[in-house]
């Protein structure tokens, strides 16, 4: 008999033949699976992340590329916030639903989930039967791909611990986007799967004030604005602390927001100010990340936790961390990737604000006194020859000074020029101040005084007066401590020509008086010929010109007797300045031409900048201003040349002034360059003083017929 079976309706798949089927043949659909919807509730006060919120929308909704985006970021900064605040927002993008599983990759509480156990939570998540389950790992991931394939959904797989917890949870189908919230930056997704990276920033001021203009209303944070403005640096823009700060304070309306700040700004308590019972302990927040460090990267973090700078690089960090070069770029590379530091420009590293803190309390906590001092030495160390390699290039003509041996000279920087080594500086100011302080605290003396000295000269090219001065009152006092009296006359005579340059005359009198008084006592007949010659140009700016004229013949007569040339040019320059200004302009002229010809023969760049200044002024006074113009264009360019910005401005100026109210206007675009934060290039200076000369208005010919 011939049987003819049809089957209409949807496909069904596992069929199997059972041989002869007798009667009829009634085929049950298994129910659709509802659509998930289990994400956790998230803050009211979601501020900010506008672009990253944008960024992400793109990710989940092109058509080609990976459908995973990994959000990553530092403890705290808000990834889970973000990934449930995206996925409430574009809702409809998914209507198959939305799947949150939290896999505790940095859970304080409880273990992480492991692979095998975070698929069958998804599944419960999608709603999967538990008969319909495989019984073996490999057997669930392959169902739990196929459950997915067809279905647009977005699975978030929050708090992972590293790529391996989380790829067998990553499906492969188009229809499916998969965001991945983690700590770590993870490499091997990236690698192995192609997938999109959004890391999230700590917030702007601006998105910091909003969150407490959130939790605080506007009429508070409106009142209290310069303490709004200090727990907004305090916490660096770190969403959770800032939270805190703000829920604190809301708590208590009657309790000024400043004291919260005063708790902040306690390096050794500020993380004691960031708990919330039954909420957050921030110090639990790093703990987790450091929990999951090696012991050598673990103490390689601590060591790193000591530097007070604003930026550290590898060479930097080998000499704190005792690592040779490749060794310590693979430590920062890996904090680096673990978001406990952050990369904050070409091979230079920081660690935020309150990372900072947390890494300074776990090396006091854990690490004895003997390790933390031999790493902060050996960091000074490595600052100090890298900056005195830096500064004898800057300013060779200076006398050297003893030094602290050089500990590790492989991890000094090689400077090639001038240029190199005052780039150097500008990038590293900063941190030599913060070495400064730190052996300032450490009461160690040696560091304190020698750092001061080699920053000297930038200090001074880069017009940086109190940063002079404040390091010098403490390196006279730390070298005073010592004893060395030949040291603390020359540290003396740079704070004295600190407060002359500041403008403060009586203070520097006083410097340069006390380093005679010292000399007194003492054989250094140099260090009293220079202290005589600055004595005499303290004088001449403050009015003083006849005694600055006296002063300096007496200075002349020193340096003659010990042939040294470079003082003699000084004074020479001191001599003429001193007899412009009493109108004696033939005995002016003579000692700039002398002056000008020792600076010449020892190819002085400093001495020649200020003597084409003063032969400027000569010029003018003798009513040559096409002359006194050229003088100061070779003034402007002499000063740039040796890195002095405010010396070139001044020139500039002068320049300017000579040009009436016809100044080309590429003078002031070049003044407006060099008085800027970034130094302009020397082909743009060289080029706009081109533009100047080559002007249609010649500065000097017009300000010659303004006097005329």
């Amino acid at each position: 008999m011939d049987t003819n079976n049809s089957i209409s309706g949807g496909t069904v798949t596992g069929l199997v033949q059972a041989g002869v089927v007798n009667g009829g043949v009634h085929v049950f659909e298994e129910p659709r699976l509802p659509a998930p919807h289990n994400l956790p509730p998230t803050t009211a006060h979601f501020v900010g992340r506008g672009d990253d919120l944008d960024r992400l929308t793109r990710f989940a909704g092109a058509t080609g590329g990976s459908r995973i985006c990994v959000v990553d970021g530092a403890p705290g900064v808000g990834k889970t916030t973000f990934a449930v605040r995206w996925c409430g927002s574009v809702r409809d993008l998914f209507p198959d639903g939305q799947v949150y599983v939290d896999l505790r990759g940095f859970d304080p509480r409880r273990p992480a989930v492991e692979p095998d156990a975070a698929v069958r939570m998804v599944l419960d998540a999608l709603h999967v039967p538990a008969r319909s389950i495989p019984p073996d790992p490999d057997g669930r991931g392959a169902y739990l791909r196929s459950v997915v394939d067809d279905r647009k959904l977005v699975l978030v797989l929050d708090n992972v611990r590293d790529s391996e917890q989380v790829r067998p949870l990553l499906p492969g189908s188009p229809q499916c986007f998969t965001v991945v919230t983690a700590r770590h930056r993870l490499d091997g997704l990236v690698l192995h799967h192609g997938v999109r990276r959004l890391t999230l920033a700590p917030f702007t001021a601006q998105e910091a004030t909003d969150l407490l203009t959130r939790h605080l209303g506007r009429r508070r944070v409106d009142g209290e604005r310069p303490a709004v403005a200090g727990a907004v640096a305090a916490c660096a823009g770190h969403p959770l602390a800032l939270s805190v700060v703000a829920a604190r304070a809301a708590a208590d309306p009657t309790q000024p927001l400043q004291e919260i700040v005063d708790e902040l700004a306690d390096r050794h308590g500020a993380l004691d100010a960031l708990r919330l019972a039954d909420a957050v302990d921030f110090r639990a927040v790093f703990e987790m990340s450091y929990q999951h460090l090696a012991p050598p990267l673990a103490a390689a973090f601590r060591d790193l936790a000591l530097h007070t700078g604003t930026g550290i690089d590898a060479r930097a960090g080998a000499a704190i961390t005792g690592h040779d070069l490749p060794g310590a770029r693979r430590v920062l590379d890996e904090l680096v990737r673990r978001h406990l530091l952050d990369r904050v420009g070409p091979g230079r590293h920081a660690l935020h604000g309150l990372t900072h803190v947390y890494g300074a309390e776990k090396s006091r906590s854990i690490d004895g006194a003997p390790h933390r001092g031999r790493s902060v030495r050996s960091w000074l160390n490595h600052q100090l020859h890298a900056a005195a390699s830096a500064d004898r290039l800057i300013n060779a003509h200076r006398r050297a000074i003893p030094l602290e041996p050089c500990a590790r000279p492989e991890l000094l920087p090689a400077f090639t020029d001038r240029a190199a080594a005052l780039g150097w500086f500008a990038e590293e100011y900063d941190n030599v101040l913060a070495a400064i302080a730190t052996a300032v605290e450490g009461r160690l003396h040696p560091y304190t005084w020698q750092l001061a000295w080699v920053m000297s000269n930038f200090a001074y090219t880069a017009a940086r007066w109190q940063d002079w001065i404040t390091t010098h009152v403490d390196a006279v006092d730390a070298v005073g401590r010592e004893g060395d009296r030949q040291v603390e006359v020359r540290l003396r005579q740079s704070l004295a020509r600190a407060y002359c340059e500041s403008g403060d005359y009586e203070r520097s009198t006083e410097q340069f008086r006390a380093a005679l008084d010292i000399l007194d006592r003492i054989d250094d007949p140099t260090g009293r010929a220079n202290a005589v010659n600055g004595l005499g140009g303290v004088q001449l700016r403050s009015g003083a010109f006849e005694a600055a004229a006296e002063t300096g013949l007496h200075a002349l007569r020193l340096y003659s007797a010990l042939d040294d040339d470079a003082g003699t040019a000084s004074t020479y320059s001191l001599l003429g300045r001193a007899s412009l200004a009493l109108g004696r302009l033939e005995d002016a002229g003579r000692y700039h031409g002398l002056a000008h010809e020792l600076y010449l023969r020892s190819g002085n760049s400093y001495g020649l900048a200020h003597v084409a200044d003063c032969r400027a002024e000569l010029a003018l006074a003798a009513g040559g201003v096409e002359a006194a113009a050229v003088l100061l264009r070779e003034a402007a360019e002499a000063h740039f040349t040796v890195g002095n910005r405010h010396h070139a401005a001044r020139s500039c100026r002068k320049l300017k002034a000579l040009s009436g109210g016809s100044a080309p206007a590429a003078l002031d675009r070049v003044i407006a360059l060099l008085e800027a934060a970034g130094a302009p290039t020397a082909v743009e200076f060289t080029d706009l003083l081109a533009e100047v000369f080559e002007s249609s208005v010649d500065p000097g010919r017009e300000g010659s017929r303004d006097r005329a």
